[in-house]
């Protein structure tokens, strides 16, 4: 069995069955909150797909599985719209590179990542090539916003849902981690794995830990605003609004009754005294609207954090 995250396996031994079974949609849309895996499960999919063997499960040693280990098979494209949206041109190109027949094997895989990405010229190309499939071709697309789909796309696709994890299935998965018991305190952000996982790549960890300590520092005024903004550029301005923006809204949860995290009481204590409820709601507001702006203008990020956390 792949060393995928174990809430994954069902959903990858069903879309094998079917494989084996020969019985498998050449389309798959594989759905689920933001952050639970869909990509991952997609490229194991990918990799059965690949095989050459009529087993379920890629061989791992066949032409086709070498290929792909090394990230150089011909008969393999894809697309990840998570960065930035996928244009029409995209789908065009890649449709013709999958027109002839496989190079290598019996199959040809198109993976289409952060499906949602797609413009709607863009979701009427792919459209087409799900209507007319080219032979032995197979569409495999991840989408964490399905419904934001072209209806027609997902029902000419075999719909794969991806369940979210437990609380206690993502510390389980994390302890296989050396960083997994730091991680875990970043429940406060997020208990979605892989978006865990990509924050520990990106090097990012020490960001957020730090960030509920240094916030309750400057609620009390032990450190100014310029100092709590003080590692902020342009390449994480981002976080800080992503992190800002989850702690109020623990916060305005907390003051309805639900737990909080123990890793934000000191935070919640300061500014339930300082702000109130309605003035934290409009405290998130503002951060929402301030990360939306800052991806679509070039605004200073440290002149307007600083304005906005002046009114804390």
């Amino acid at each position: 069995m792949t060393n995928i995250a174990h809430w994954l396996h069902p959903c990858l031994q069903q879309v094998q069955a079917l494989k084996q079974a020969k019985a498998l949609s050449h389309a798959l849309l594989i759905t689920g909150a933001d952050g639970v895996g869909q990509e991952e499960l997609a490229r194991e999919m990918v990799k059965d797909l690949m095989c050459e063997s009529d087993q379920a499960a890629a061989c791992g040693v066949c032409h086709s599985c070498q290929l792909m280990r090394a990230d150089t098979h011909p008969d393999f494209r894809v697309l990840d719209g998570e960065t930035s949206s996928i244009k029409v041109d995209q789908i065009r190109l890649l449709v013709r590179q999958i027109s002839q027949k496989p190079q290598v094997g019996q199959n040809k895989v198109v993976l289409i990542t952060h499906a949602q990405a797609m413009n709607i010229n863009a979701a009427n190309a792919v459209l087409k090539a799900l209507e007319e499939p080219a032979d032995r071709t197979y569409f495999v697309l991840t989408s964490s916003q399905s419904t934001s789909l072209l209806p027609t796309i997902r029902s000419r696709c075999l719909l794969v849902n991806v369940p979210t994890p437990s609380i206690e299935q993502v510390k389980q998965w994390l302890t296989e981690d050396s960083e997994g018991e730091v991680l875990s305190g970043l429940f406060w952000l997020t208990t979605e794995p892989f978006r865990l996982r990509s924050i520990q790549q990106q090097g990012k960890i020490q960001l957020y830990a730090d960030l509920p300590d240094q916030l309750s520092l400057m609620l009390q005024g032990s450190i100014s605003v310029n100092v709590f903004l003080k590692g902020l550029d342009n390449s994480n301005v981002e976080d800080y609004c992503n992190g800002l923006a989850a702690i109020l809204h623990q916060c305005i949860c907390h003051s309805t009754g639900a737990p909080i995290d123990e890793a934000l009481q000191d935070v919640y204590d300061r500014l339930i005294v300082r702000l109130g409820i309605q003035a934290m709601m409009t405290r998130y507001q503002t951060i929402q609207n301030l990360k939306s702006d800052l991806q679509k203008t070039n605004l200073n990020p440290i002149m307007q954090l600083t304005h906005e956390l002046n009114q804390w």
